[in-house]
């Protein structure tokens, strides 16, 4: 999505007139928050020391794959943030106007992209009857001026009573943007979609790009985190090689964790291994019969099983 388009709807949402109502605010409830949404992987300490101070300080080896799960869960959060960034909108102004079970803002022109106009809408429904908790849709529509068609550009929808405490959706369509020249030259293409539960414990969190955006990969990323800090990530990245990997890693309130790691080379040869790490991301474990992790030295295996922690929902 392109940023401009934030501070243009803020500008656009200062035209509505009176105070929030209290049915204003369980509309308003429905939407999510950038903490509601917040990917939360520990920063180990060896994540911040240089190449050479990280090899210095362990026994064994760095966790480098465990290292990479801090800088890409902040790029996550930078994705959801810059979807965020929209949908807060709603909560600078109040509606523009009203129904019993529907609020919306706009229409208003996007001074950023002259010729351009936004609106956004909440609906409430009760499918399981007035007393049961409603649900919401919401979407963030775009035209040309002149009279063009609406294209939504974010929809979302919502069930619980607060974004806090309830599971929902999010979809961005990048493409629309572009489409309706409401892009710029740091706006990804294809659609970003979130899934969101934060009704128990743990909270989970999914997000999928179709196309590479935001320095991550095309994947389908998912985080579980615990009243504990413990958790589990489910991240890809691609290294200096250009390889892929893909990385299931379960980790404890320390940060000590354990991964199952597969990947596919620049050259299509495919393959896996697993590791575990203490607290201070160093490797005790690791089962890795190509090698592949040590760049292709022998020997590369180390230690026992044995020596992994215990985690929430281990991926071996």
């Amino acid at each position: 999505m392109n940023r401009a388009i934030v501070p243009a709807l803020c500008l656009g949402l200062c035209a509505a007139c009176g105070d929030y109502s209290t049915e204003d605010l369980r509309f308003l409830a429905a939407v999510p928050s950038r903490a509601d949404l917040r990917v939360e992987v520990p920063a180990d300490a060896q994540a911040s020391a240089g190449a050479s101070a990280q090899v210095a300080a362990c026994p064994t080896r760095p966790a480098a794959t465990w290292l990479r799960a801090k800088p890409e869960s902040d790029r996550l959060n930078g994705a959801i943030e810059f979807l965020l960034g929209l949908v807060d909108v709603v909560r600078k102004e109040p509606p523009s106007w009203r129904q019993v079970d529907a609020r919306g803002w706009g229409p208003f022109p996007d001074d950023r992209h002259p010729g351009r106009e936004l609106r956004v809408t909440i609906l409430r429904q009760f499918p399981n009857g007035a007393e049961a908790p409603p649900t919401f849709a919401y979407a963030f529509d775009a035209r040309v001026t002149s009279g063009g068609a609406w294209t939504t550009v974010l929809a979302g929808s919502f069930e619980g009573a607060s974004a806090s405490r309830g599971k929902g959706t999010l979809g961005l369509d990048f493409d629309a943007l572009w489409t309706l020249g409401m892009a710029d030259a740091t706006t990804p293409r294809g659609r970003m979609g979130v899934e969101y539960d934060r009704s128990a414990d743990p909270v989970t969190i999914g997000l999928v790009l179709d196309q590479d955006g935001f320095g991550l990969a095309q994947f389908g990323y998912r985080f579980e985190g615990y009243a504990d800090r413990s958790g589990k990530f489910t991240y890809a990245f691609r290294n200096a090689q250009g390889d892929l990997l893909v990385v299931t890693a379960s980790f404890d309130a320390a940060s000590a964790g354990r991964a199952a790691v597969g990947f596919r080379t620049v050259g299509g040869v495919t393959g896996g291994f697993r590791e575990c790490w203490d607290p201070t991301a160093c490797l005790v474990y690791v089962d890795d019969p190509a090698a592949f992790s040590c760049g292709g030295a022998l020997p590369c295996s180390l230690g026992d099983v044995s020596a992994c922690p215990a985690v929430p929902s281990p991926p071996f």
